[in-house]
């Protein structure tokens, strides 16, 4: 069954690739965290409370080991008590072993067992549902979101509800976003969706780029970006190769 499109809603907040968003819904007053086009990357998102007893919602969408666990440490640190994992992602199963392992042996290092009663203030998981390596995009296991709008019906109900982003929403700022994913920074792990790149953060990424000659991808067809660009070729979403050139244009004339 094709996934429905629905219309963005109010205070909708996108959280691209290797990006993660934290969010107090009774203070921060934003309506629908998503994430979605998760291939070998796992989208996860985690509820529970912090330390002051004060709903806390987190999405990520993770993409490699460092990633993952720089993640969890903000989990660790943010929550406090029972939290609520769902992740879906890890598509196609037979590329994206070490990404589901690295999510699974954490959850299994952090559930408490039923018997297990101590009081205690460290974050711990009581519940979890994750989808893994289930390749059915059209089920909508590539996306996922949260309501964090208290007033809300569905209030904190987590779903694979579709929505269509444009390639505004997705990089704002027309490739960024995309070298952040190839390159990354060795500061800046993780980058948060609140948040826009700075201007040095910009700089060293048009640097990478340029030096591992980006703009060459301009050369090549759309199957041979494909090729070249992906892990999953077969499972990549239509807009994948488009955020490719977009990126290389970037660098091309970037200042």
């Amino acid at each position: 069954m094709k996934s429905t499109k629905n219309p963005l809603l109010e205070k909708f907040c996108y959280v691209s690739q290797d990006n993660y968003l934290f969010c107090r819904p009774e203070t921060d007053k934003l309506g629908y965290i998503y994430s979605d086009s998760a291939t070998s990357c796992i989208i996860l998102v985690v509820v529970g409370k912090d330390k002051a007893g004060e709903t806390l919602v987190a999405l990520a969408h993770l993409s490699q080991k460092a990633r993952f666990e720089a993640f969890f440490e903000m989990i660790e640190r943010e929550f406090a008590g029972g939290v609520a994992i769902y992740a879906q992602g890890a598509n196609p199963a037979s590329e994206a072993v070490e990404n589901a392992n690295i999510l699974s042996n954490w959850i299994a290092e952090k559930t408490r067992h039923s018997n297990d009663q101590t009081a205690t203030s460290e974050m711990f998981i009581e519940q979890c549902m994750i989808a893994l390596g289930l390749s059915d995009s059209d089920a909508g296991f590539g996306q996922y979101g949260v309501n964090v709008d208290p007033r809300a019906a569905n209030y904190l109900k987590v779903s694979n509800k579709y929505f269509e982003i444009t390639p505004e929403i997705r990089d704002p700022e027309g490739g960024v976003q995309t070298l952040f994913c190839i390159f990354g920074m060795p500061e800046l792990v993780l980058h948060d969706a609140k948040i826009p790149f700075t201007a040095q953060e910009k700089d060293m990424l048009i640097e990478k780029a340029r030096k591992a000659n980006w703009t060459k991808l301009l050369e090549y067809k759309k199957d041979e970006l494909l090729q070249k660009c992906s892990t999953t070729p077969d499972f990549e979403p239509a807009w994948f190769c488009d955020a490719l050139i977009e990126s290389a244009k970037l660098v091309r004339d970037y200042r």
